[in-house]
């Protein structure tokens, strides 16, 4: 049975772990051979800064573009299409790469080329960087958090950056996000991934980041992905995008056929990172969330439909929302919303509350239910 590996680095010195997690893959060279053009795409998200886990430290990226310097790459690339309006950390990127040979690309600025995909899980088309599409070397460098529709944004789902924003918005509004990142891995497979795992933190504000000081590398982004998933307590068998993935060979999410070197997953765990339904716990204190193993397809998108979309003490009753296959009712009585499929109450469950059906559940159902629910006055306006 062959096997991938995924290796798992901690150190406080960011250039020292970002090289260590090369070298256990076998080092720079059995990517980067010379002559090549190679394009490394960060995470930059929003633009917001290193010490928030939102994004991947300069210096981290800097290890890498010296690694691939020094393995004779002709041309070396930094991209990112950046999302935010302050680009203080994109002219920062821009400032070192060129300080150390390299030059800097908002792919905003760059022709996108549409690809046509022979075997695509959803879109049979999806656009993307030129830059990305012509390199001879792609290396994926994204952050190490969790994700509020995704379930985690590792690897996979950094290829989001080479996209349009037009595009962006596009997956976001059909609901089809998973799916993108699937085709896009697809469409321009990575030849190495080296997380940033710093910091932990969730996708969305507050930026409640934990510090880890890992780097975790491997040329298999759902092995990556499965690894990183463990480390900061997300079960990856939770998680849609990755499962579709395996089934279109981009790789394994199966820790038998994963070889770790370095730290053993359980070392680099310390704890669990905030996810979008631990927000929502906090935020609404009469709602009670309970979660049995629910994949992302309840998990990320009820978990968004609800944060936000309500003030804090709107619900004036208790109110239990249950999602996954092993969620347990609570044994009283109370205003119950039973979500998907896989909680379809039938004689044999017993199972008492308001249904949304379909996998995923339908948020439309879902959102007039909790309209239902609301007290009038402290609606949302």
């Amino acid at each position: 049975m062959s096997t991938t590996t995924v290796s798992i680095v901690r150190d406080l010195d960011l250039k020292a772990k970002a090289e260590k997690a090369i070298e256990l893959l076998g080092g720079i060279g059995k990517v980067v051979g010379s002559g090549d053009k190679v394009l490394i795409k960060p995470n930059l998200v929003d633009g917001a800064s290193p010490e928030t886990g939102e994004t991947v430290h300069p210096e981290f990226t800097m290890a890498i573009v010296d690694l691939v310097k020094g393995a004779g790459a002709k041309r070396i690339m930094i991209g990112e299409a950046p999302t935010w309006q302050d680009l203080s950390l994109h002219n920062l990127y821009t400032r070192l790469a060129k300080e150390a040979g390299a030059e800097m690309i908002n792919f905003n600025e760059e022709p996108f080329d549409e690809v046509h995909l022979k075997d695509p899980f959803y879109f049979k088309t999806v656009r993307i960087a030129r830059a990305a599409l012509q390199c001879d070397v792609f290396i994926n460098v994204p952050t190490l958090k969790t994700h509020h529709l995704a379930g985690v944004t590792v690897a996979m789902k950094n290829l989001y950056g080479l996209i349009p924003r037009e595009d962006k918005r596009l997956y976001h509004r059909i609901d089809r996000l998973e799916e993108a990142i699937v085709d896009l891995n697809i469409a321009r497979p990575s030849d190495l991934i080296v997380v940033d795992g710093t910091f932990s933190t969730h996708h969305i504000p507050p930026f409640e980041k934990q510090r880890l000081d890992l780097a975790i590398g491997g040329c298999d982004p759902v092995a990556v992905d499965t690894v990183a998933a463990k480390v900061i307590g997300v079960d990856p068998r939770t998680l849609r995008f990755l499962a579709w993935a395996e089934e279109k060979g981009l790789g394994t999410r199966d820790l038998g056929r994963i070889s770790i070197a370095g730290l053993s997953i359980g070392e680099a765990y310390r704890k669990d990172t905030v996810t979008i339904l631990d927000l929502c716990k906090r935020k609404y204190r009469n709602i009670r969330i309970i979660d049995g193993q629910s994949c992302t397809g309840c998990f990320g998108r009820i978990g968004t439909a609800l944060y936000g979309a309500f003030k804090e003490d709107v619900f004036k009753e208790e109110l239990y929302i249950l999602m996954g296959p092993k969620a347990i009712p609570p044994k009283k009585e109370a205003h119950i919303i039973l979500c998907g499929n896989c909680l379809a109450p039938t004689f044999y469950n017993g199972l008492r509350g308001t249904f949304v059906p379909g996998c995923p559940p339908d948020l439309q159902e879902f959102r007039k239910i909790l309209e239902s629910l609301a007290s009038s006055e402290t609606k949302k306006p």
